[in-house]
Parts: structure tokens; C-alpha cells; sequence
């Protein structure tokens, strides 16, 4: 058996050689060829060579004039610049990159609602060892755009303190949605990234003849608001089809939730996720549930996954089950040094899927699957997370600022996650009232 710092060892350097791989092919600006190229609406749009000659859009870059080991600069001006536009990278091996200094560092924002239609995808990569850089977190941001933010469908590229948020969809009825970001490739990174009323956050698409791999790092998933018809989807979504590409999905030191109707769904393929915090998804923590022909295989360890407590007061046609984890007889899921706080473990009667050292407490269903007794963690917080049980009460903004440490002297001191408080990641964020009771949940 490994203990947690054997775990984030191991997980440290396979993310490190990861990422060594996706650079080693990158020329860095310092090179000869390499140079610096910029984009800033104050430019005159000819060459992009400096900021007088700068093109004026993204969209406007000639690909022609770009390449290996360029940087291109995007200007966010003093306080922010807000880009309407879409645009692909056709070309390898370069940086876009949110730019330095003073006078251009501000946020940079790409914004898919022009006064026309909604324009359906922000950004597409089509060249490989592509990297969208922002200088701090949230630097650049996606936004409003009618089906999706990104989409990657090539090889070692990476996107590092961008934030992606509210897909719009289409009228009349906004549909078209697809998520945040298609991704589907091997050795693609999401570092720092934060997700927010996207519906489905980061949807796999695997590309065919390879095995895909994709690294989410340092990201959190959750929704601002309860969603259309009550629907937030979900943060990691795998690829569901039946003999489709071999995929497997990294995500270490994430947050799920809060609200969001599942954390991570692995329907096929492989996921391994580690120190991750999981907080009330709307429907399952984490769900494994393959079809005939597809194959699921999820491992967690030190993972602290919260579901409010069950609530048999709660009525109406919206209501939902509350999982923690869901699987089925064709899943393999392994939970290890975990702690699982309230919720419905929704496991076949005859399946274990521990791994060893769990704590459980105030759940519910087949809770041999995860532990053979009950142990009250005893979280800093657990006044303020044991109050939250009816709908009133829930409030999941809450949960972003909450303390998940268990405390001095409990038994589950060295489980669950070492990452313990979001909002010592990111602001808080989440809806700022009660749940409403025609939605159910979370």
C-alpha cells in the first residue's frame, strides 16, 4: 500500500514528465527563428512584428508570417480588453500569450456575443504543441459563446490560468450547448483553469489511433447559478462511446462542484484523480456507469467528496437522487484514503470498491462498498457542513469557503484531501441562496 506523499511523489512525476514531453517540442523565444509577434486593436493590423504594426484581432493574425517558436502577445491593455471574436491555430509549436507590462497586462477577454448571433467557438486548436498562457489566473478569460470555448483536437498543448464560462446556446430555446471545452488528444494540460456555468465543463472527444491523455491540474468546475431547468452538467465528462478510442483523464488537486450534476462521469475510459475535493454534486460525486460495450475504470485517492445530507423532507417533480458515488456492475471504480461526508452510495450490493483506509460518515445505501463502520471526521467546519440538510438551508457558495480539514485528533487526520479550502485557490464563487425546492438536489 502507498501513503499519501508516496501518492503525490508518484503523481508529481508522471505530471512532470508529462509536461516535459508537451515542451520538448516547442523552439523557446530565445532562439534565433523565435520572435515575439502582437495582436492589440491599437495596431494598424499590417505585420504584428511590434505594438504600432500589431494585427487587430486574433482572428486577423496571418498564419502565414507565424512561425515555430513565436510568441504572440495579446494586449490586455491598462484595465482589460474585450475581444469579440472566434479564431483557429492552424500552425505547431508556439505561445499565446496574455502580454507584459504595465501598459498591456490587463485581463484579456474573448467574448463569443457579437451583436449579430452568438458566435459558436472561441478558440479551436488545430496545430499541436500549442500553449495559452495568461500571466495569473483567470488572465484570460472565454466567455459567452454559443456552443463551446475551446477545442482541442491535437497533441501536447496546454492551457495555463484561463477561465472559461457561461455557454449561451442558441435561439430560441438556447440549445447547442456543447461545454467549455471539447479536448481529445495525447499528453493535452489544463492547468489553473477555472470552469463556471458551462454545463458540461470539459467534455472528452478522443481522437481515433491513439491512446488520448489529458491533465487537469489545479482546476475548479462549479456554476454560479442553479441552472437552466435546474441543469449545471458536469464538471469532467468522458467520451461514452462503445469501442471508441482508449482515453485516460489526470485530475489532481481539482475542485467539483459546487453545483454541478456530477463531478466527474466516467461512462468510458479511464480516469485517475487524487487529492480532489468534491463538493454536493446535484446528482453523483463521482459516477461510473458504462454501457454494453463501453468500459469504465476510475481510481480516487485522498479525495474528500461532501453531499448534504438526504432530506426526506424534499418533494416536487424536479427532485433527484443524491449519490455520492454511482456505479454499476460494469464499472471498476477503487476509492483509497478518502473521506465521503453525507449522501447515497449508490454500489451494486455484491461490489467493494475500496481501496483501504476511507472514513464515512452520514451516508447512506451500500456504505460496505466504501468502509465497514461510520467515523465522524470531524471537519474544522462541521457545524456550519452538518447545518446544511434542508433546502433552505443549502447555500453552496458556502462550500467555496468552508474548512475541509478534519481536525486535530480525528480519526481521519492523513485522509481526504490535502487541499482543503477553495478559497485558498480561487474566490468564492457558487450560488448565494437557498436551493429551490422545484429544483432538488444539489
Amino acid at each position: 500500500m502507498f501513503n499519501r506523499s508516496q501518492v503525490e511523489r508518484m503523481l508529481t512525476r508522471s505530471l512532470l514528465s508529462l509536461f516535459v514531453a508537451a515542451t520538448a517540442g516547442l523552439a523557446l523565444p530565445t532562439d534565433a527563428s523565435a520572435r515575439a509577434l502582437y495582436v492589440s486593436p491599437a495596431g494598424n493590423g499590417t505585420s504584428g512584428q511590434n505594438w504600432k504594426t500589431a494585427w487587430k484581432d486574433p482572428a486577423q493574425i496571418d498564419w502565414t508570417l507565424v512561425h515555430t517558436g513565436d510568441q504572440i502577445l495579446i494586449d490586455g491593455g491598462t484595465s482589460g480588453i474585450t475581444y469579440t471574436t472566434a479564431f483557429s491555430v492552424p500552425v505547431s509549436n508556439i505561445i499565446i500569450r496574455q502580454a507584459p507590462g504595465d501598459a498591456h497586462s490587463g485581463t484579456v477577454t474573448f467574448d463569443g456575443f457579437s451583436p449579430q448571433a452568438a458566435l459558436s467557438c472561441g478558440i479551436k486548436f488545430v496545430g499541436s504543441n500549442v500553449h495559452l498562457v495568461a500571466n495569473k489566473r483567470a488572465g484570460i478569460k472565454l466567455t459567452r459563446y454559443g456552443a463551446q470555448c475551446m477545442d482541442i483536437q491535437s497533441n501536447n498543448n496546454s492551457v495555463r490560468n484561463v477561465e472559461m464560462s457561461y455557454i449561451m446556446g442558441f435561439p430560441p430555446y438556447a440549445g447547442g450547448r456543447i461545454g467549455g471545452v471539447t479536448f481529445g488528444g495525447v499528453n493535452n494540460h489544463f492547468i489553473a483553469c477555472d470552469f463556471r456555468d458551462c454545463g458540461i465543463a470539459a467534455m472528452e472527444k478522443p481522437m481515433a489511433g491513439i491512446t488520448n491523455s489529458t491533465v487537469f491540474n489545479n482546476c475548479t468546475f462549479g456554476a454560479n447559478g442553479y441552472g437552466f431547468w435546474g441543469n449545471c452538467g458536469s464538471g469532467i465528462a468522458g467520451a461514452g462511446t462503445a469501442g471508441g478510442p482508449a482515453s485516460i483523464i489526470y485530475a489532481h488537486k481539482c475542485v467539483f462542484g459546487p453545483y454541478v450534476d456530477y463531478g466527474i462521469n466516467i461512462p468510458n475510459g479511464k480516469a485517475r484523480v487524487t487529492n480532489c475535493l468534491f463538493l454536493a454534486a446535484r446528482v453523483s460525486n463521482i459516477k461510473a456507469a458504462p454501457t454494453t460495450g463501453c468500459s469504465s475504470e476510475v481510481t480516487a485517492v485522498n479525495c474528500t467528496l461532501y453531499e448534504k445530507r438526504l432530506d426526506p423532507r424534499q418533494h416536487g417533480p424536479f427532485v433527484v437522487p443524491e449519490y455520492t458515488i454511482s456505479v454499476n456492475a460494469n464499472a471498476k471504480l477503487k476509492l483509497k484514503d478518502s473521506i465521503v461526508w453525507g449522501g447515497f452510495v449508490d454500489v451494486p450490493a455484491t461490489q467493494i470498491i475500496t481501496g483501504g483506509g476511507n472514513v464515512q460518515y452520514a451516508v447512506t445505501g451500500n456504505t460496505m462498498a466504501i468502509a465497514p463502520t461510520m467515523v465522524d471526521p470531524n471537519f474544522v467546519d462541521n457545524a456550519t457542513l452538518s447545518a446544511m440538510q434542508a433546502q433552505s438551508q443549502f447555500v453552496p457558495r458556502t462550500l467555496t469557503s468552508a474548512n475541509f480539514a478534519p481536525a486535530a485528533g480525528s480519526p481521519a487526520v492523513g485522509k481526504g484531501s490535502s487541499f482543503v479550502k477553495v478559497s485558498d485557490l480561487v474566490p468564492p464563487y457558487g450560488p448565494t441562496s437557498g436551493l429551490p425546492i422545484s429544483i432538488g438536489g444539489p
